[in-house]
């Protein structure tokens, strides 16, 4: 997969997790800190193992027609 997409499609899905209030969490942490934290986390895994990136966005994507009703078979995630 191409790094840039891959970063550019990750990017926005945690942008939009994220909050104008900002609420403080009872971890101590922010709403928007901890959505960065996993962000973060997010890409690093992505870029230390791609190939389960792949999985997961084959996973996704199967999942997608199964809540969209386009498949009846709830998909397994690989391990």
């Amino acid at each position: 997969m191409d790094q840039a997409k891959v970063n550019h499609v990750v990017n926005e899905f945690f942008n939009s997790l994220k909050s104008e209030d900002d609420k403080m969490l009872e971890t101590g942490l922010t709403h928007n800190t901890t959505v960065e934290l996993l962000h973060q986390a997010t890409l690093q895994l992505v870029q230390e193992h791609p190939e389960r990136f792949e999985q997961y966005v084959k996973f996704f994507e199967e999942g997608c027609m199964y809540l969209q009703d386009e498949s009846d078979e709830v998909p397994e995630v690989e391990k």
